[in-house]
Order: C-alpha cells, then structure tokens, then sequence
C-alpha cells in the first residue's frame, strides 16, 4: 500500500463493502450538452451590433464547455482515476485533507486513535502541510476513515494506522 494512499485499507475492511468505481460520465456529459446548446442558441440570435457581444460571449463559453467535458472525458476513459465506493450507501466517499504544523502531530494522531473524527474536521487548518490528514467519509451514513501523514525527508510517512467508524 503506497503510504499517502489509505484506500486499498479501506478497500479491505471485513464489515463494511466498499469497492473501487470510476467516476461516471454524467457530468462531463452534460457539459457538452450544455456547450452544444449554447451553440445552437448562438445561431438563432439575430446579428446586429447590440447582439455581437453577446453572441461572441455565447460562442467562447460554449467553446470552454465542449472543450471541458471532452478533456475531463478522456482523462475518465483513459485514467486510473478509481475512487472508494459505498455499496450500501449507493455513493461514492467524499474525499478531504486536512493539513496542520508539525507541533500538532501528537496532538491528531490522539484524536484518530480515538476515533474522534468531529474534534478533528473542527479543528482550525494550517496553511502548513506539515502534518496531512486523509478523510473518506460516506455523505449518507456515519462511515469516516482517517489516517494522518507526517511530512518527513521529502515524502510523505504515516503516523498511525487507518482508523474508521461507521
């Protein structure tokens, strides 16, 4: 398992089913859609000078959406951009990481042995990423796994092990 990457633990758990699912194309979808129609309504509006600024405004929008959700579609179809997935939530955890100074270490690694996950998304973040804390939490249940990382010789070392609740 790389050490920054708590997913594989998290793929492994006994009791709860989370598996590893690609993103869906749904969104990047929708934005060619939307930018296919920003082109249609471009070509229906007369032009005349009051209208230019408009239409060009129209066409370069349009452009960033075609252009957005062709890229974010070949980095989907083409990329091993696999993220958790909650069987029995029907939905994907939500990903976040929290950064702290060094000085707090002991202090985060306590709270997760503890499993006191509130106490730690409440705490007030650093702008340093001395310490990293990696969240996957489940949108609908009470399902959170942490693990904090330590910032050490120009990589990224775990502290403590994956601690989860559900």
């Amino acid at each position: 398992m790389p050490k920054n990457d708590i997913c594989e633990a998290i793929y492994a758990l006994p009791d709860i089913k989370i598996i590893r699912r690609r993103k869906p194309l749904t969104t990047p979808i929708l934005l060619l859609i939307a930018g296919f129609a920003l082109i249609a309504i471009n070509s229906v509006i007369n032009s005349t000078i009051e209208t230019s600024n408009i239409k060009s405004a129209l066409v370069l929008t349009a452009a960033l959406l075609v252009i957005g959700g062709i890229v974010v579609i070949m980095i989907r179809i083409s990329g091993n951009d696999d993220v958790p997935y909650h069987v029995d939530d029907k939905c994907y955890l939500l990903h976040k990481e929290l950064r702290f100074e060094k000085d707090k270490r002991a202090y985060i690694a306590q709270l997760i042995d503890k499993a006191d996950f509130a106490t730690l998304l409440s705490l007030k973040q650093d702008g340093v990423s001395a310490v990293t804390v990696s969240v996957y939490s489940s949108p609908k249940s009470g399902f959170c796994a942490c693990q904090a990382f330590e910032y050490v010789e120009l990589e990224r070392r775990p502290i403590g092990k994956m601690v989860y609740k559900h």
